[in-house]
């Protein structure tokens, strides 16, 4: 967790000046609340410091978002001022930022699917017969999870996006791909999975959510390609990328994410924590493309394997930055890990901080 920078770090304009003062001021009332054996699930810390990181994060990326996302976060924080009691000024900023952890952040942050992409199970002769299945679906509305699975796969070369080893599946299963990975230098195979931008975990068909969700996307500019995604509908090959599965578990968890290049289209640097850690090699920067044989081949029955969509990536980027940055990504960890670690509540109550937590992170559900 870090703190937020100081008035003349923040590097805001004039009105985003005088909302970081109160923020300022909230986060030293968090910090003197805090009692140090309830530091570790400090709702109230995490609340302020991710309005004030999502607001000099929206200032700062202005080329990847316009002005519109920062000023309506400027209007939302500034409607908490109108009242008189400072303590409920403070409350109100709390809530707020709160609201953007439990929608916002939970939006892009799900449980990977751990599903590996799906085994073809053809033969060499049988590949082009593969492909035409695969795309003979392509398009259809609802996509299922396991269609956009194997259009994913066919689009990125039955390969990574990111790393760019190959699916061990589809090299067990597919004479091309296995041939094709054996022509490179020490070639790497491992099991992929498809990585939604948007997450369809966090949908949950709650109505009242969905609506919150789409009035803060639309601040991005985004409502009509976010309702685009509902539903069945996340499963659209825009917002999938292909992806082993370590890299998978960590875009999820906010450990990974990409951040678009300027001018550099479909290209975008790879950024995280612990990405040394990974068994398989990571590139820092990478550029997305149609396989080509994959490419003529939707060409030849005019169709398109689209591509993931640069501005979710974008939207996605500032929620991992924004929740690293306000620890909000470590709270939702320690959450999880202790509720899988707790069977029973303590006699004391001491697990009560710990469920409040939790719960209020699914208010939303």
């Amino acid at each position: 967790m870090t703190a937020l920078p100081s008035l003349d770090e923040c590097g805001l304009e004039k009105t985003g000046l005088n909302i970081w003062k109160k923020l300022l001021e909230a986060e030293k009332t968090a910090l003197e609340d805090t009692d140090s054996s309830k530091a570790k699930y400090n709702d109230p810390l995490i609340g302020i410091r991710l309005l004030g990181f999502f607001l000099k994060d929206f200032r700062a990326h202005t080329p990847d978002f316009g002005l519109t996302p920062y000023a309506h976060l400027c209007r939302e924080i500034t409607s908490c001022f109108n009242i008189s009691d400072d303590e409920a000024i403070y409350d109100a900023l709390v809530e707020l930022g709160l609201r953007y952890r439990n929608y916002l952040l939970r939006l892009f942050c799900s449980n990977t699917g751990g599903e590996p992409t799906p085994s073809q199970n053809v033969s060499q002769p049988s590949f082009d017969v593969v492909k035409e299945r695969t795309l003979e679906e392509l398009g259809k509305v609802p996509q299922t999870t396991r269609s956009v699975k194997k259009q994913a796969l066919l689009r990125d070369g039955y390969r990574c996006a990111i790393s760019r080893v190959y699916d061990m599946r589809s090299c067990r299963n597919i004479d091309e791909v296995r041939l094709a990975a054996a022509a490179q230098e020490n070639p790497v195979v491992a099991d992929t999975e498809a990585a939604h931008i948007f997450s369809g975990n966090a949908q949950d068909g709650d109505k009242d959510y969905a609506a919150t969700v789409l009035a803060m996307l639309e601040m991005f500019g985004l409502k009509e390609k976010a309702k685009s995604l509902y539903g069945d509908q996340v499963n659209s090959l825009h917002n999938v990328i292909t992806m082993a599965h370590d890299l998978h578990a960590t875009f999820d968890t906010f450990d990974l994410w990409l951040e678009p290049v300027a001018g550099q289209e479909n290209t975008y640097d790879v950024c995280g924590k612990l990405l040394h850690w990974l068994s398989i090699p990571i590139p820092s920067r990478i550029t997305f493309s149609v396989d080509p044989e994959a490419a003529a081949a939707a060409e030849a029955v005019n169709k398109e394997l689209m591509l993931p969509d640069r501005s979710l990536i974008a939207i996605r980027a500032a929620c991992a930055r924004v929740a690293n940055l306000s620890g909000a990504a470590e709270q939702a960890d320690r959450i999880l890990r202790d509720l899988e670690d707790t069977t029973v509540l303590a006699d004391d109550g001491s697990l009560a901080e710990l469920l409040s937590s939790r719960l209020s992170a699914l208010t939303s559900r």
